[in-house]
């Protein structure tokens, strides 16, 4: 029986899931056994910072899944990228890659792996900056309205409309702060002690901009676990285009027509087993909004009664049923990754 090797947190959490019980604490372990185990396949728990107790020798060509994570500050995912990045180093079959960790929370990486992908499918006009100063250079040249994001975040948290210079100014000096009242003043001596010398900036958090979607009235979150896809509509309340928290969310067999294939040719395009996608339609064109490849949220699995199944000719039949997580990301990890031997492991 193959074995895969399933990384867990300090706490001994495995992945995210919306009803966890206790409160935060993950998939049910057991579960995952039983289901992985009715596939054929043994998983084994290892704790992060217990990976540095294998031979390097040990990794090359093992299956390895794991959890990100959430903390505040980001501390303990950084830690988490540290070991995946030397695991894929290591030749494992790091599922999903190291990218999509990096990607994880992280919006501003997020674009970039889009952009790498060079598809006009999901492709927004995006620019991304490290430093107030830099967008401060060209705002004469920007076209309004614009959508800001700080890189970190969720439930459409420092996320907002930005519609002339004067307020570009102020909202992204507000989320690109990085105030240390000891460090400004060393910087201000050093302007005076050394002609010419340009100041570290007070705003450095890193950022992005892209230009405003005219048309939408909320967004569609899309799960995707193998061959099955799950559907939430989200609205938007009165003055607000964010449909991420807005807590408006409808459950419905009605979706627009070709979202689905759109959703799946996304997928294709990231090359993963199972990912989350916000996705906008204005009436006319579909918009991949943000992706996430592991560690997001299952409220739509877990509450839906229904879900699409892509056949074998890409075509989507809706199922009548629930569905239990567990036993979805199981399955689409074994039938995508392992099974078909298919570039989704890489």
């Amino acid at each position: 029986m193959t074995t895969i090797y399933a990384l867990t947190d300090y706490k001994g959490n495995f992945e995210s899931k919306y009803n966890a019980v206790p409160y935060n604490s993950g998939m049910d372990k057991d579960l995952l056994k039983k289901y992985f185990s009715g596939f054929g396949f043994e998983i084994m728990f290892v704790k992060f910072s217990d990976v540095i107790n294998y031979p390097n020798a040990f990794w090359p060509d093992k299956i390895v899944i794991y959890t990100s994570s959430e903390d505040t500050g980001y501390y303990y995912k950084s830690f988490i990228e540290d070991i995946i990045f030397h695991l894929e180093l290591s030749r494992a079959k790091v599922i999903p890659s190291y990218k999509y960790l990096r990607a994880n929370n992280n919006k501003v990486f997020m674009e970039l792996v889009r952009h790498q992908f060079n598809s006009e499918a999901i492709d927004l006009p995006t620019t991304i900056y490290g430093s107030y100063e830099e967008i401060k250079k060209i705002r004469s040249e920007l076209n309004f309205p614009l959508v800001y994001k700080r890189a970190a975040g969720a439930m459409s948290r420092g996320v907002g409309i930005i519609i002339n210079q004067v307020n570009l100014a102020r909202k992204i000096k507000k989320i690109s702060k990085t105030p240390n009242l000891l460090r400004e003043f060393w910087e201000y001596g050093r302007s005076l002690k050394y002609k010419g010398y340009i100041r570290e900036s007070r705003h450095r958090k890193k950022f992005l901009v892209q230009q405003y979607i005219e048309g939408l009235n909320g967004d569609f979150k899309v799960l995707i676990f193998g061959d099955k896809y799950y559907v939430l509509k989200r609205g938007t309340r009165k003055g607000d285009f964010r449909a991420s928290g807005s807590g408006i969310r409808v459950f419905s067999r009605e979706i627009p027509e070709g979202i689905l294939e759109y959703a799946n040719l996304c997928i294709n395009i990231l090359d993963v087993p199972n990912a989350s996608l916000d996705i906008g339609y204005n009436g006319k064109s579909f918009f991949l909004i943000e992706f996430q490849c592991l560690y997001f949220g299952s409220f739509t699995l877990t509450y839906s009664d229904f879900y699409w199944l892509r056949t074998k000719h890409n075509k989507f039949e809706l199922v009548e049923g629930k569905s239990v997580l567990e036993e979805e990301y199981a399955r689409s990890i074994v039938n995508r990754c392992i099974q078909d031997e298919s570039t989704f492991c890489m």
